[in-house]
């Protein structure tokens, strides 16, 4: 388990807890766009795990979960485990992914290792390399993700972190598109779905990006409400 940084304390990760984030390194995306792309190639210095233990165990009674971001988390060969480490200290756990490991994401569900999901939908089916800076987008891999976290009963969200120079009105037409099968198969509306207005700073790694203002967000989010119970703005 690569742990590559950490923030102690936060009240914005974890919806309604207090949390301690975790950033673990490497990502098989690369969003030009990336916020954290420092640990995109997985290089940085490792946190000891066993520093971050005992920071949660001295936290105990302060601390409501810990959040498990990245990078992709569920790259990491010990995610599992850690998973059970954490649950097993009586720690509500969030994890942060990108939807293109369904494999470990199903295990993380079935064995009650995760008390919510928050899931990147980065843009429509066919505007995803653009986005993610990749020619092997596993989309079927994205959709079989969505499609498990509808079937579960812990609550998730999706999100997209929207740019005027990668996202319009059909891309979120596509993007409704792509998600009304799993809704209409699973009988579930995917319940929180988060619009995200970018936000420059120094670690995205391209520059020319900017974010769409309020009423452009809201409009991209009207397109949405057939398929979420509920779609918010965040940045704006």
């Amino acid at each position: 388990m690569y742990l590559a940084g950490w923030q102690k304390l936060s009240l914005v990760d974890f919806p309604g807890r207090v949390a301690c984030t975790l950033f673990t390194g490497g990502c098989n995306l690369r969003c030009p766009y990336c916020h954290n792309s420092e640990l995109l190639e997985g290089d940085m210095p490792r946190v000891e795990l066993q520093e971050v233990l005992d920071y949660l165990d001295k936290r105990q009674g302060i601390l409501d979960g810990v959040v498990v971001s990245g990078g992709e988390p569920c790259m990491q060969p010990g995610l599992l485990d850690f998973l059970a480490v954490l649950k097993s200290r009586d720690l509500l756990v969030k994890l942060d992914t990108n939807g293109c490991y369904p494999d470990v994401l199903q295990q993380a569900l079935e064995q009650g290792l995760v008390d919510y999901v928050a899931m990147d939908l980065k843009n429509s089916p066919e505007e995803y390399a653009l986005t993610t800076g990749t020619d092997s987008v596993p989309l079927e891999k994205i959709r079989k993700s969505v499609e498990q976290l509808l079937t579960q009963k812990i609550p998730f969200e999706l999100r997209t972190t929207v740019v005027v120079q990668l996202h319009s009105k059909h891309s979120f037409e596509r993007m409704r598109d792509f998600l009304l099968p799993l809704v209409a198969k699973t009988g579930k509306k995917i319940p929180d779905f988060y619009l995200q207005a970018f936000r420059d700073r120094e670690t995205v790694p391209f520059a020319g990006f900017s974010a769409p203002d309020r009423n452009t967000l809201e409009a991209y989010g009207s397109l949405l409400a057939t398929v979420a119970n509920n779609v918010h703005l965040r940045g704006v």
